[in-house]
């Protein structure tokens, strides 16, 4: 039994040395000389933890042991002359990736929206993702198919080669998928995501983060996209609303005061979208 709980214990430890923390992890943090500064709950959208004293401190995309080191250093730069400091992982976030574009056996589907990522993996393969939403449709272009990751702030676009994957699944060209990641798959309609409509992407603090769907002739807009998913909820910053357009390679970020917009009255000033567009809500810390 002893022995049987050694190796239980030796995995867990394994398990947690290499996991990089990310927002929505509950973690607990204590300062062995200050029993005032420590922390308990959910690591926020833009990746802090807040200290009494201190402050806001950057933790999401590191190691336990990463984040205890960068912590002390912080506290004993600015207020201490000696911090040890403990920071556990309590609870992973579920994690999810997101699908969109021409998939799913009904082209008039207003998308697939999110899977979840069991948060014992904390990754998922491509192809299983595609299952989870029904497979390619009839409209999709799997040469065209690419994945979006989030890297320090910023979207790099990763092409997916969806034909090559089919052929060994599990293998290399069948991408092992991050929290947060976004596969798009566009039709065959001239490349677009979705024939004779505009689809788009909205991630972070709405009610229902996912997949947003226009009908041909309906006016597609940020603030229509928003309310389509279900609406800020209590947690979103709605004074730094992201729209990230990827053309030609690149991606372009167009930040909008959406609060000001709506209190002010400016509603011709709302943006138009175009397909394949990500619209990013962050968290406010206030």
């Amino acid at each position: 039994m002893v022995r049987l709980f050694l190796i239980l214990f030796a995995m867990t430890l394994h398990l947690h040395a290499g996991y990089l923390i990310r927002y929505g992890d509950t973690v607990h943090v204590t300062m062995k000389e200050d029993k005032e500064v420590k922390f308990s709950g959910e690591v926020s959208t833009t990746g802090f933890v807040t200290l009494p004293y201190y402050g806001p401190i950057q933790v999401s995309g590191l190691t336990e042991e990463s984040a205890c080191v960068k912590i002390k250093i912080d506290l004993e730069r600015t207020l201490y002359q000696k911090a040890t400091v403990s920071l556990v992982v309590v609870k992973r976030a579920v994690g999810y990736v997101y699908v969109y574009g021409a998939v799913g056996n009904d082209v008039n589907d207003d998308g697939p929206g999110k899977v979840e990522i069991p948060a014992d993996k904390g990754e998922i393969r491509a192809l299983q993702a595609l299952a989870e939403v029904g497979g390619l449709s009839k409209w999709a272009a799997p040469n065209l198919a690419y994945i979006l990751t989030v890297e320090n702030g910023s979207f790099k676009k990763q092409k997916l080669a969806l034909e090559e994957a089919y052929k060994n699944i599990g293998g290399n060209q069948d991408l092992i998928l991050k929290p947060d990641d976004i596969i798009v798959v566009p039709s065959l309609s001239d490349g677009k995501v979705a024939p004779g409509s505009v689809q788009v992407m909205v991630a972070g603090k709405v009610e229902k983060p996912g997949v947003v769907f226009f009908e041909p002739g309906e006016p597609p807009s940020l603030i229509r996209a928003i309310l389509k998913a279900g609406n800020f909820n209590k947690f979103a910053d709605k004074s730094k609303v992201r729209l990230v357009r990827f053309q030609n390679g690149q991606s372009k970020i167009h930040n909008v005061d959406v609060e000001k917009l709506l209190r002010q009255g400016e509603l011709i000033r709302d943006l138009k979208l175009v397909s394949g567009d990500l619209i990013v809500i962050d968290e406010s810390w206030y």
